[in-house]
């Protein structure tokens, strides 16, 4: 079995896509607060999890999430 090596700050990228797609973003919240990042700066984090992405983009992912979690 072979590995491939993906750098920390895209393996977090795709770890907070796959808890949000998974969970939801309120649960996603709920997770990552349980473990520490709510004391980290939001700022920060907030222009990784949303750079390059549009408010119109913004709302229809919470849009698609929203029916996917009814």
């Amino acid at each position: 079995m072979s590995t491939t090596f993906i750098p920390q700050p895209i393996l977090y990228e795709k770890a907070i896509e796959a808890l949000i797609e998974k969970l939801g973003i309120s649960k996603a919240t709920e997770f990552w607060v349980s473990l520490g990042y709510g004391r980290k700066d939001y700022t920060q984090l907030r222009k990784k999890l949303f750079k390059g992405k549009t408010i119109d983009v913004l709302c229809k992912e919470v849009q698609r999430m929203e029916k996917r979690e009814k």
